[in-house]
């Protein structure tokens, strides 16, 4: 097939540094993959849009335009992999075990969007091979801030995840300095489980916010006392916002905790009164922050999630 050396050579001059084939680079959410340990095959899913998206230059593709992922494992993949995108551009090709940055694409499709094929597996080519090319943008290349043209089609949430990557960045600099075990090390997993959920396709803003929030106070608290989890039993910098579930009606002087929850299924959003907001769906699996209180609204139980909004509790993860 046809080299897209325009592709190729924008994105290697970027990732000019070589290193060990069974790492996975990201530069700008343009990803850089190996073959498997073999260093002779890789799986391969194709799909097509199932509706046109547009993307952050503006440009529009429409739906049936040919996407693809890939996967170096060993085992075939499982058919589903949410949180794992599809690629508008994708270029593969090397020679196994040189030992230089060898796949190269951008463009990432949420799944949501994809009507998508079974995995099969190929011989890693040893020259490069196109797979899908739809965008030499480099504005959509790097980017995953794809949304529905028809707004009534379902719409997967992109977050900005910069000061996130900030204080996640501190909190690994605490860490260094940590006992191997003990509340402040478990916060640290806690947080790093949340952290790498939150980098995932379909998480809200106000999900990476509220995790953003939470690290932050903890490391703070830190720098004042030397412990990340603080002692005070009433404290939110513990890195467990899961931990409590309160199903008390909500009243002037109830106290529940904020935190944030995982959504087992996809959610609509209500007012007060128990009307939808939207035909826009949380996807599953997004992390989304409540106040803790349960209210009931025409006999089903809600938390809330913002001024007016309400989800229904039984979507929330326990």
């Amino acid at each position: 097939m046809k080299k897209n050396k325009r592709i190729i050579f924008a994105t290697i001059a970027a990732l000019s540094l070589a290193a060990p084939m069974t790492a996975v680079f990201n530069f700008d959410n343009v990803q850089t993959v190996s073959a498997n340990h073999q260093g002779t095959k890789v799986w391969l899913q194709y799909g097509t849009l199932k509706y046109a998206l547009k993307g952050p230059s503006g440009r529009v593709y429409p739906a049936g335009t040919k996407v693809v992922r890939e996967l170096s494992d060993d085992a075939k993949p499982p058919i589903s992999m949410h949180g794992r995108p599809f690629y508008l551009t994708l270029v593969i090709g090397g020679i196994p075990g040189n030992q230089l940055l060898q796949d190269v694409g951008g463009g990432q499709i949420a799944e949501t969007y994809v009507n998508y094929e079974d995995w099969h597996e190929i011989d890693y080519p040893s020259d490069y091979t196109v797979l899908v090319q739809n965008t030499e943008d480099y504005t959509d290349l790097k980017s995953s801030d794809f949304h529905p043209v028809d707004n009534s089609n379902p719409d997967v949430p992109v977050a900005n995840i910069d000061n996130l990557e900030v204080a996640y960045h501190e909190l690994t600099k605490v860490s260094s300095k940590l006992p191997s075990s003990g509340k402040d090390r478990n916060a640290v997993y806690n947080f790093t489980d949340r952290y790498f959920a939150a980098k995932a396709m379909g998480a809200t803003q106000e999900s990476v916010d509220a995790l953003t929030k939470e690290i932050n106070d903890a490391v703070a608290n830190y720098k004042k006392t030397g412990h990340l989890v603080s002692s005070d039993p009433n404290s939110n910098n513990s890195g467990n916002s899961n931990s409590s579930n309160s199903t008390a009606k909500p009243s002037a002087s109830s106290k529940s905790k904020s935190r944030v929850v995982r959504l087992r299924k996809a959610s609509y959003r209500y007012t007060h009164k128990g009307k939808r907001v939207s035909k826009k769906l949380l996807k599953k699996g997004s992390y989304v922050k409540i106040n803790g209180k349960t209210y009931r609204i025409k006999g089903k139980k809600y938390y809330r999630i913002g001024k007016n909004r309400y989800i229904r509790k039984v979507n929330v993860a326990k």
